[in-house]
C-alpha cells in the first residue's frame, strides 16, 4: 500500500494483537507526524451555548478524504464521552455558518473544519 501524499510505499507491522483489526490509514506516519500539530481549536459563543470548532489548518486541500484520519483521535474521544454534544464535520466553515447556527439556536456543538475561513 502506498501513502496518498508521498506516495511511499507504507510498512504494517503485524502480531497476534493487531491481526484482524482493519487499518484504513491512507497516510504513512512522516506525513502524519509532518501535519498533526496543525490543529487549532477555539471555541466561538452562539445563543444558547458554544461552538468548538477543530480545524485541520491545511490549505489547499485537493483530496480532503486523505486527511481524515488526522480528526480520528477527536472522532474516538468524542465515542468515548457518549457524545453528550452534537458533533457535525463542515468542509469549509464560514462565518456564514456561524451565523446560522446562531440563528438556529444549536445549543453546544462540536465542528470538525478542513478550513475556517474569516472574513
Amino acid at each position: 500500500m502506498y501513502c496518498k501524499l508521498c506516495r511511499n510505499v507504507m510498512y504494517r507491522k503485524r502480531t497476534f494483537r493487531n491481526l484482524f483489526q482493519i487499518e484504513n490509514n491512507d497516510v504513512c506516519t512522516n506525513c502524519f507526524k509532518q501535519k498533526m500539530n496543525y490543529f487549532p481549536y477555539f471555541v466561538v459563543p452562539i445563543q444558547k451555548g458554544l461552538l468548538h470548532i477543530f480545524e485541520l489548518f491545511i490549505e489547499d486541500i485537493k483530496h480532503p478524504e486523505h486527511y481524515i484520519n488526522y480528526f480520528r483521535p477527536y472522532y474516538q474521544a468524542y465515542v468515548k464521552n457518549h457524545m453528550t454534544i452534537d458533533a457535525i464535520y463542515v468542509e469549509k466553515l464560514t462565518d456564514q455558518f456561524i451565523e446560522l447556527f446562531d440563528l438556529m439556536e444549536v445549543g453546544h456543538l462540536i465542528i470538525f473544519t478542513n478550513n475556517y475561513k474569516e472574513e
